[in-house]
C-alpha cells in the first residue's frame, strides 16, 4: 500500500513538473527544462531510497560511465554509433515531442552520444517506458532513411534492411542496445520544430529506466544539435544550466540563438577536435588552491566535459596534488566514505561543509578561462558527519580527465560548435 502511495505521489509531482516546464521560443532558438533523474520530478526512481543512497547510486553510475568514456577517448575509437558508454548512466532528462501529430517523448539528454532514438512500434523487444511507445505509421512526418545514402553510411553498423531501408544497431558497453531503422522525423520543443535523423528502435534492452530513449547531444553529424543546423538552419549551439545535485529543481537547456552565453563573468576556452568527434574536449592547464598551483599534463584536449558523469576525474598526478593541498588547509579529522566510492573525506560533525574551511578550487583552462569551483562543486555530504571530495583519480596510465556535472552546477555552460568554443558563466541555475 505504501509503495502504491509513493508511486502515485511521484507521478503527480512529475506531471506537475511537465505542466510547469519552461519553454521559450524565438525565431532561431528555444529553451526547455532539464531535471535530474533522482529528483522528486523524475519518474525514473520510485523507490524510497534515502538522499544518501541516491547520491551513492549516482557516484557508482559515474564511476562506471567515466571508465568507459576514458577508455574510448584513450583509444580514439572510430566515429559512429558503436559506443562504450551506456546512456542509461546519464543523469539528466529532457521532454520533447516527436512526430505529427506530436507524441510526448521523455529522453535521456546525453552529451556522450550522437543519435537520438526512440522505442517504436512494432516492438520485437521493448522495455517498459512511462510514455506511449511511438508508432511511426501514425506520423505523417516520418520517412525512412534509404540505405544507399551518406546518412546511413555515417553509422558503424548502418546496412540495408527490408525494401532498402537503413537499419542500425547501437550497442553500449553495458550491453544495453537499440536496434531498428533510421528515419527522418519532426522533433518539437514548445512551438518550435526541427527535422532530425532518429533511430526507430524495434528491439531495445533495459537500462534506460522509464525513458522513451536517448537525445544525442554529442558533436557528431547525427546529433540533435548538428541536425538542427543541417535541416532548419539553427546555429550549432546549445547551453545548459544545471542545478545542484538532488536539489529537486529544474535546470534548463537552450538551443540556437537562445544558447548564446554572454555578459559579465563569462570565460571561454577552445573546444579541441579529436578523432572521436562525439565528445567535447577542452584543455585543463592547471588547478590552484590558495597559493599552490598544480600543473596538468601538457596535452591539448586532455579533459572531456560531460553532462552525464557526476564526478570529476583527474589524471592521477594532478589529483594527488589537489589532495595534498587540501590536507594542508582542511584541519578536520579524515574519515572513510561509508559507501566506498570517494577517497578523501572529512568528519564535519554537525556542521556544514563551509565550516570545514574548504577552499575555492580554481580550474585553469586554456585561453585564460579560470573557473572558480565553490565547495558545492567539489564536496558533498555523503552520510551523517561525513563530507567527501567529489574528485577522483584516473588510473595511472590514463592521460585524460572528465569535468563532471557536480563541477558544472550553477554555471551556464555554452557549447558553440561553430566557433569551437566552450563558455562558463556563474549563474544560479535552480
Amino acid at each position: 500500500m505504501a509503495a502504491t502511495i509513493s508511486l502515485f505521489f511521484h507521478l503527480i509531482l512529475f506531471l506537475i513538473s511537465f505542466s510547469q516546464t519552461t519553454i521559450i521560443n524565438g525565431d532561431n532558438g528555444f529553451t526547455t527544462s532539464l531535471f535530474h533523474r533522482d529528483s522528486l520530478l523524475s519518474p525514473l526512481e520510485f523507490s524510497s531510497l534515502s538522499h544518501y543512497d541516491r547520491l551513492a547510486n549516482a557516484f557508482r553510475r559515474s564511476l562506471s560511465r567515466s571508465a568507459a568514456l576514458l577508455n574510448r577517448a584513450a583509444t580514439s575509437g572510430a566515429v559512429g554509433l558503436q559506443s562504450s558508454i551506456g546512456p542509461g548512466s546519464g543523469e539528466y532528462l529532457m521532454s520533447v515531442s516527436i512526430g505529427t501529430p506530436p507524441v510526448d517523448y521523455l529522453g535521456i539528454a546525453d552529451t556522450g552520444s550522437d543519435l537520438t532514438w526512440a522505442q517504436c512500434l512494432p516492438c520485437l523487444k521493448c522495455y517498459q517506458q512511462l510514455r506511449p511507445i511511438f508508432n511511426p505509421l501514425k506520423s505523417t512526418s516520418f520517412s525512412h532513411v534509404p540505405c544507399n545514402t551518406q546518412t546511413c553510411h555515417a553509422v558503424d553498423d548502418g546496412h540495408c534492411g527490408v525494401q532498402g531501408v537503413c537499419d542500425y544497431s547501437y550497442t553500449y558497453g553495458d550491453r544495453t542496445y537499440s536496434k531498428g531503422d533510421l528515419g527522418f522525423e519532426k522533433i518539437t520543443i514548445g512551438s518550435s520544430s526541427v527535422k532530425s535523423v532518429i533511430g526507430c528502435g524495434h528491439a531495445s534492452s533495459g537500462g534506460f529506466g522509464f525513458a522513451s530513449g536517448v537525445i544525442g547531444l554529442g558533436g557528431g553529424q547525427l546529433s540533435l544539435v548538428s541536425q538542427m543546423s543541417q535541416t532548419s538552419g539553427i546555429s550549432r549551439r546549445f547551453s545548459y544550466c544545471l542545478p545542484t545535485l538532488l536539489s529537486h529543481a529544474n535546470g534548463k537547456i537552450n538551443f540556437g540563438e537562445n544558447a548564446v552565453v554572454s555578459g559579465p563573468g563569462v570565460v571561454s576556452t577552445p573546444l579541441i577536435s579529436k578523432n572521436t568527434v562525439t565528445y567535447y574536449y577542452i584543455t585543463l592547464e592547471a588547478i590552484s588552491i590558495g597559493n599552490e598551483r598544480h600543473m596538468a599534463f601538457a596535452k591539448q584536449g586532455n579533459v572531456i566535459i560531460d553532462s552525464g558523469t557526476t564526478l570529476t576525474i583527474l589524471p592521477k598526478e594532478l589529483y594527488d596534488g589537489v589532495v595534498s593541498s587540501l590536507l594542508k588547509v582542511v584541519k578536520a579529522k579524515r574519515v572513510k566514505d561509508p559507501h566506498g566510492s570517494l577517497d578523501l573525506c572529512f568528519d564535519d560533525g554537525i556542521n556544514a561543509a563551509a565550516s570545514l574551511g574548504i577552499p575555492v578550487i580554481t580550474a585553469h583552462f586554456s585561453g585564460g578561462a579560470n573557473v572558480n569551483l565553490l565547495p558545492i562543486n567539489t564536496f558533498r555530504k555523503v552520510a551523517d558527519n561525513v563530507n567527501c571530495l567529489t574528485l577522483k583519480a584516473a588510473s595511472p596510465t590514463t592521460e585524460f580527465g572528465i569535468i563532471g556535472n557536480l563541477a558544472q552546477a550553477n554555471f551556464l555552460i555554452g557549447y558553440d560548435l561553430e566557433a569551437k568554443r566552450l563558455s562558463f558563466k556563474p549563474t544560479v541555475c535552480a
